[in-house]
This record gives C-alpha cells, sequence and structure tokens, in this order.
C-alpha cells in the first residue's frame, strides 16, 4: 500500500516515538508557531471564531502576535511555500499562511472539505453559520472554478508547480500538508478498484486513499531527485494525529490503545520519519526511540537555518516562548556523535489531561463528556474516551459513550514496558502518580486559554461563496496586506 513512504523509510530514520495532539488544529498550529498545544490553542477550532475586544489572542488558530516557522526561514534566506491543509487560523490576514511567512499557498482554511466540491465538509453533516462556503483559496484571494477536480491532484499538480519554478541553487522550505486521508472517504474510484478484493467498504476506501497519498509522496522525491536537490535535501513525513476509531472512518492504530479525540498513545503518538540525502549513512534504516514533538520542529529547523528560535515579537506581547526542542542532532549527526538515547527532550505536556515524564505517562481524562466536546472547561474532564484497541472499520460498532473510562484519579502507564497502556499502575505506584499529577498541575498553571469568541457572520460575506480571511487591524485595510506577498 505504501512502497514509497516504506522505502523513505529505509534510507531514513523511523521515528518511532513522535508526539502530536489528539486532533488536527492544535497538532499544525504547534507545527507552525514552535509552541505546544497547550501554549497556542485547543479546542476552539472554528476559524470563524473571533473576540474583537482581544485582537492578540481572541481568535481561532495561532495568535497573531506568534512568529510562524515560515517567516523564520525566510529571514534565514529561504524561498517559503505551502500546499493543502492549514487548519491554523483564518480570520486576520495575519494568521494565514501569507501573513505567517509564506510566499504562496494554495490549499484551505478548515479541518475538511468535499474532495470533489470543495465545500467545507463537517463530519457531523451540519452546516455552519454560513452554509458550508467552498474553501479553496490561492495565495491572494479565492481559488475559483475548481470545483470538481479531484482536490489532491490540484495539490498534487500545485506542489510540482513550485518545484518546477524553484531555483535548485537557493534554499527552500516547502509544506505539503495532504487533505488525504480525512474523512470525507473520497478517492477516485480507479484507486479504489486497487483494492477491490478488501470486502469493507469503509476499509477499502480508507486503505486506497494512503496508497494516493503514498504515490503523491513518490511523485515528489522523483521530482526533487530530478531537480538534483535530493542530496540536500531533509524530508519530515508525519501524521497530525493518530487515526480516527469512530464513526466508520477506517483507521487502525493496533497494537496502540485508542485513536484521534484520545490521550491514549494511539490517539496522540503517530506514525513519522525523516529521510533525504542529508541522512548520515550510518542512520539510515534505524529506528529512532527519542520523544520528538510536533513542536520540535520550529526549533529544529531553525537550527538548520542558522536563525535565532526566540520569538521577539510574542515576548512583545506577552505571549507564552517556543517550547520546541532542536533536535537536528539526532537527525544529521553520525550514529557516533548523536546515538540513539542522546535526546533532550524528557518530558512531553500532551494536553491538560495527559502528561509523560520520562517512562511514566499519566492520562486524567480528555475534554469530552458524554454529551460532546466540553471547550468552555480549562482544565478538561475526567473521561477518557477510546479505553479500547477497535479499529475505524468495525462490523458492531459499541456505542461512543461506553468506550471510556474513568481517569479522574490517575491512570498511570509504565509506556516504556508497557506501550500499549494495559496496564494501569495507578495503585501500585501511588509515588510516581502523585509526582505525576503534581507535575501536570504545575504545567498546567501556564497554559494559554483564553476567549476565543464566538462564530462571525462577517467570516460568509468577505469573499462571496468562499471562506478567507475576514477582519483587518485598526488603520489598515485587509487589501492592504496584498502588496506584500
Amino acid at each position: 500500500v505504501t512502497p514509497n513512504i516504506d522505502n523513505l523509510v529505509q534510507e531514513g530514520i523511523e521515528l518511532n516515538r513522535h508526539y502530536t495532539y489528539y486532533y488536527c488544529t492544535p497538532s499544525r498550529s504547534a507545527l507552525q508557531s514552535g509552541r505546544l498545544p497547550v501554549h497556542v490553542i485547543w479546542g476552539f477550532g472554528n476559524p470563524l471564531r473571533v473576540n474583537l475586544s482581544d485582537p492578540i489572542t481572541g481568535m481561532s488558530g495561532i495568535p497573531r502576535n506568534m512568529t510562524g516557522i515560515a517567516e523564520k526561514l525566510r529571514e534565514g534566506g529561504y524561498r517559503t511555500h505551502i500546499t493543502g491543509k492549514w487548519d491554523a487560523g483564518m480570520a486576520y490576514w495575519e494568521q494565514t499562511p501569507m501573513g505567517r511567512g509564506y510566499e504562496t499557498f494554495f490549499g484551505y482554511y478548515h479541518h475538511a472539505t468535499d474532495f470533489y466540491s470543495h465545500i467545507q465538509y463537517n463530519a457531523v453533516g451540519k452546516s455552519d453559520l454560513c452554509g458550508n462556503l467552498v474553501d479553496l483559496w490561492n495565495t491572494t484571494g479565492p481559488a475559483r472554478n475548481c470545483n470538481g477536480t479531484y482536490m489532491e491532484e490540484l495539490f498534487t499538480e500545485n506542489t510540482m508547480g513550485v518545484l518546477d519554478r524553484h531555483d535548485p541553487y537557493e534554499p527552500l522550505f516547502l509544506v505539503h500538508a495532504f487533505h488525504i486521508a480525512h474523512d470525507p472517504l473520497q478517492v477516485p474510484k480507479h484507486w479504489e478498484q486497487l483494492f477491490a478484493w478488501i470486502d469493507n467498504d469503509v476499509r477499502r476506501k480508507y486503505v486506497a486513499m494512503v496508497n494516493y497519498m503514498d504515490d503523491v509522496v513518490g511523485l515528489i522525491v522523483a521530482k526533487l531527485k530530478s531537480k538534483m536537490m535530493w542530496e540536500n535535501s531533509l524530508v519530515i513525513l508525519c501524521s497530525d494525529n493518530g487515526g480516527p476509531t469512530y464513526e466508520s472512518v477506517g483507521a487502525n492504530n493496533r497494537p496502540l490503545k485508542g485513536g484521534k479525540l484520545s490521550n491514549w498513545e494511539g490517539g496522540i503518538r503517530v506514525n513519522a520519519l525523516a529521510s533525504g540525502g542529508v541522512i548520515p549513512s550510518s542512520k539510515r534504516g534505524t529506528k529512532l526511540d527519542d520523544y520528538i514533538h510536533m513542536a520540535d520542529w520550529y526549533a529544529t529547523f531553525c537550527a538548520i537555518a542558522g536563525v535565532d528560535v526566540h520569538d521577539q515579537k510574542a515576548q512583545a506581547a506577552g505571549l507564552p516562548p517556543v517550547d520546541g526542542i532542536d533536535q537536528s542532532a539526532l537527525l544529521l549527526k553520525s550514529l557516533e556523535e548523536a546515538p540513539p538515547g542522546s535526546g533532550q527532550r524528557t518530558e512531553i505536556h500532551h494536553s491538560v489531561r495527559a502528561l509523560t515524564r520520562g517512562r511514566w505517562k499519566l492520562v486524567s481524562g480528555g475534554e469530552f463528556t458524554p454529551h460532546g466536546r466540553n471547550e468552555s472547561a480549562a482544565l478538561g474532564e475526567p473521561i477518557a474516551y477510546f479505553d479500547d484497541y477497535l479499529t475505524g472499520y468495525e462490523d458492531h460498532y459499541p456505542p461512543f459513550n461506553t468506550r471510556i473510562v474513568l481517569c479522574g484519579s490517575g491512570c498511570l502507564y509504565d509506556i516504556q514496558d508497557d506501550p500499549i497502556e494495559e496496564n494501569n499502575l495507578a495503585t501500585e505506584r501511588p509515588d510516581i502518580l502523585q509526582a505525576m499529577f503534581e507535575r501536570l498541575a504545575e504545567l498546567n498553571a501556564n497554559n494559554l486559554f483564553v476567549n476565543r469568541g464566538q462564530a462571525s457572520l462577517d467570516g460568509c460575506t468577505k469573499w462571496p461563496g468562499h471562506y478567507g480571511p475576514f477582519l483587518a487591524i485598526e488603520g489598515r485595510g485587509l487589501e492592504d496586506n496584498f502588496n506584500f506577498v
């Protein structure tokens, strides 16, 4: 199903303990800002949200005054482009990819869209405030007249065009953020027919989508090689959360417990790799068990580009500093210079309800109640969902509110010896449990939990029929920003 990705692993490094948040918006915001999700955003993912009384953090996505990774790399002389899913803010121009330092952006702002109509897709089948408009943007305005073409085909064409036009003697930072394999489960028919032997309709579509993604990865790698860029390239491939194991969407995280929307390993420990010609020969084909978090790529890329990771703009606005840790040595230095186990990350503040420290992991709940997500709870809820090892294509699916465990008093695991979280050691190790709770409380005291406001009708009318940025800074028109593209 994934021959190209498998080849990248064989020629690179499998990042065996790469962590993200348990759903997309916080993870993508962590990548672009270098902050752990608790210091940038969790919950409140609707990009139409805005709180006009707070022009710094009163909006969904990354706060306006945080410096994006593309801005940093522009300082280092890199050309910067992004294709695909953004999902890190939209209300103000400064929150868009262009406002974050990307020279071009061809993609969409929300969590998901229909792959053919490009209309914003809501997994629960409800329209948003705007009635679900077209969500496809091309740098300075809506991408019009593209409806009917498979979205990933458009994305592939855009990324290939960026590479075709790029001068290989200039450094390049290119993000290709797949929509695939996210719901809705839509894939060209001939791709699905390749897996006609899979009887389960949901699983067949999901596998076909992953295979489509793998094919595009192969095309991008081939293009880099044809441009004589591969030997000087570092390629990172990772998911933004674990596979969803709910509502029949096709994923499978076994042997890990749980999936998307849960703090279990299946929701936050994701497939990831580092490859490219810059990987030392001594590390090719190896597996790395050091902890890496999505936020670490910010500091890692800054170090590679030779730019200062410190975010002065955020500091001046009183916002949290960069959390990312430079992991470049683990990737770019030889096995002798930077062996496995020499990484600097020993702790991950996963969420307000989960912490990994050394070999120990504490889960004390999530952000859901039996009635759905509780975004207003600053410290989440004591209920941990998806307490099972099911796939996203079970024939007989148990009710959502039965797949839970109450972890308010603490669920404790040794994830080095027990990576599938079978044995809760809370009773056996009360000393560790107490220490983990105390550390989590200490970390939670510095979370960024602010009033992100409500969805605004202004976001429905600025670009007729399309989503896009809809608010301007006082004294400056939104269109004035186009001069910077």
